[in-house]
């Protein structure tokens, strides 16, 4: 199993691909998107 924390890549050491760097992020934001909508979804509910 691969380390969950990993450091700065080593010099010579390729980097890795964007896809598979930006992915934590795109989770994140697809993560509070949802919380959002439901949030704000549930309070629309409570108002009407």
């Amino acid at each position: 199993m691969p380390p969950i924390i990993e450091g700065p890549p080593q010099e010579g050491e390729p980097k890795r691909p964007l896809d598979k760097r930006l992915m934590w992020f795109i989770a994140l934001w697809l993560a509070s998107l949802i919380a959002v909508a439901a949030v704000a979804y549930a309070l629309r509910a409570l108002i009407l």
